[in-house]
């Protein structure tokens, strides 16, 4: 996964993406598949490494875009 080459995140920031990825995960319809919860991450952390912070926008904005590939 290229996603990850050359981040870097401080620990304040890895705890909202980890935030943000579990609370995400749980509004995710029965059965969770791994892709979904892939892409989840993928997009988290291309949010984090664009500069957000905020875990509910994390969270909103990877569930938007997971939801508009998906269509």
């Amino acid at each position: 996964m290229h996603v990850f080459h050359g981040s870097s995140f401080s620990p304040d920031t890895i705890e909202a993406m980890t935030q943000a990825f579990n609370e995400a995960v749980e509004t995710l319809p029965f059965p969770v598949g791994s892709a979904r919860v892939q892409a989840l991450a993928k997009n988290i952390v291309e949010l984090a490494a664009q500069g957000e912070r905020d875990p509910e926008r994390m969270k909103l904005l990877a569930l938007l875009a997971l939801q508009s590939a998906e269509i």
